[in-house]
């Protein structure tokens, strides 16, 4: 391949960022920071780079006599260039110091060749058969793994055990559902967990999808897939929550000067939350993960939640049973909170077998269509309400299934009309009067 063609590259960058390595102990953190070993064009660099990761990791001096030690010990010594080609980078780094500068411009340059590679794999696609949305997807996919890097080092327990008891003086990194007697149940909402609520029709679903949405946007933005309500009922709901206006009132249009003053109020606060609802019907696996990304790039994703399981379209062509259909899409919704790092809330129909019951109490194998979403799920919350009137009525939240924690059930206290639950006893009582 002659010059021209020639990926992108820098390597007198990799050169100083490695002389500054053996030169400079300070700057090693700063650099490992950047880059990783795939990150460098020359596999003797990448070999280089290593050996001094694992020096580092058994608390032994780096300078080049260590390094080329390490590789003669290996035999990579000669590989690499030889001890003469090790000395001849320490003396060419221009200054130890700017070794985080360097190893900036090799991680640029990486970022570079990925999109090379993604641009090859994106060209075979278009030839491939399969859906276009999941083509377009699986495009977007290869797009954004340029932006880091594709391997990581592998290590032991002995050698990551130490970051793990680190984090034992830090708080978990949940997200507070919006019912402390939940918290204590469950912890909150945490990143990678899928959290599966199930109810039959009417019980309150989203209402309560709405309001962990609302709390999961003090992290971050939070993609709603509304399957079932248009954006505007969505909105309405929330508006109703806030400021305590009656949903049917809002429905109506029949506003109180009260009403709309409390709006105005309201109105410049609501600019700014970070809830992005998507309601488009008969949406696929593939437009929810599609709509998610694209959410992120907006602002760092917080959270998802899709309203609801079964409403997910099977792509064109796809004919698998429904039961095995909805398994692969919870499994899908898992694979998505563990890769893209966020809680992930999805809402599920529960069959009529609760209705026969003397108790009329659902249980997990009441879950619509497939069992496995019980597999797959952290966490499974089952709604049951016994209505009071027509909108008030106390709602349990029967934590089925708890990976991490007990099972147990929260006694709430649902206000249809409010599109709110409570704790019980928490809700002011001029509002519970009204």
């Amino acid at each position: 391949m002659n010059d021209t063609m020639a990926p992108p590259q820098d390597v007198d960058a990799e050169r100083s960022t490695l002389g500054a390595m053996m030169l400079s102990r300070e700057v090693i953190q700063d650099v490992t920071d950047l880059v990783s070993g795939p990150d460098f064009y020359r596999p003797a660099h990448e070999t280089i780079f290593r050996t001094i990761l694992e020096l580092v990791a058994r608390r032994e001096p780096v300078d080049v006599v260590t390094v080329s030690d390490a590789l003669s010990r290996d035999g990579d010594v000669e590989r690499v260039g030889g001890i003469a080609y090790l000395h001849d980078i320490a003396q060419g780094c221009p200054t130890p110091s700017a070794g985080g500068y360097y190893a900036g411009i090799v991680a640029k340059q990486a970022v570079r060749r990925r999109m090379v590679t993604a641009g090859h794999k994106i060209a075979l696609m278009a030839n491939q058969p399969g859906d276009e949305g999941e083509l377009v997807e699986l495009a977007r996919k290869e797009v954004d793994a340029t932006s880091k890097a594709t391997t990581s080092t592998v290590q032991s327990f002995g050698e990551t055990i130490d970051s793990m008891l680190d984090q034992l003086d830090e708080k978990p990194d949940y997200i507070p559902t919006p019912w402390a007697s939940v918290n204590e149940i469950i912890g909150g909402l945490s990143p990678g967990g899928l959290y599966v609520v199930g109810a039959r029709p009417s019980v309150g679903k989203s209402v309560i999808a709405l309001q962990l949405a609302k709390a999961m946007t003090a992290k971050g933005s939070v993609a709603f897939s509304s399957l079932e309500m248009s954006e505007a009922d969505v909105q309405m709901r929330a508006v109703s929550a806030d400021l305590r206006i009656d949903l049917k009132r809002l429905k109506a249009r029949d506003l109180t000067a009260g009403d709309w003053a409390k709006i105005r109020d309201r109105r410049a606060a609501w600019q700014d939350v970070p809830l992005f609802i998507d309601d488009n019907s008969g949406v696929t696996i593939t437009d929810i993960k599609r709509f998610a990304r694209s959410v992120n790039r907006r602002k760092p994703l917080a959270g998802l939640v899709v309203d609801y399981l079964q409403l997910m379209s099977q792509p064109p062509g796809d004919k698998r049973p429904r039961h095995e259909f909805v398994s692969d899409m919870s499994r899908q919704l898992k694979i998505l909170a563990m890769e893209m790092k966020i809680p992930v809330v999805a809402l599920s129909q529960l069959n009529r077998g609760s209705t026969q019951r003397e108790d009329k109490m659902p249980t997990i194998a009441d879950l619509r269509e497939s069992g496995s979403i019980e597999q797959d799920a952290d966490v499974v919350i089952l709604l049951h309400r016994e209505i009071m009137g027509e909108a008030r009525g106390d709602l349990a939240m029967l934590v089925a299934k708890n990976r991490n924690g007990a099972t147990d059930v929260a006694h709430l206290t649902f206000w249809g009309h409010y599109s709110s639950a409570y704790d019980v006893g928490t809700m002011p009582r001029t509002q519970a009067a009204a």
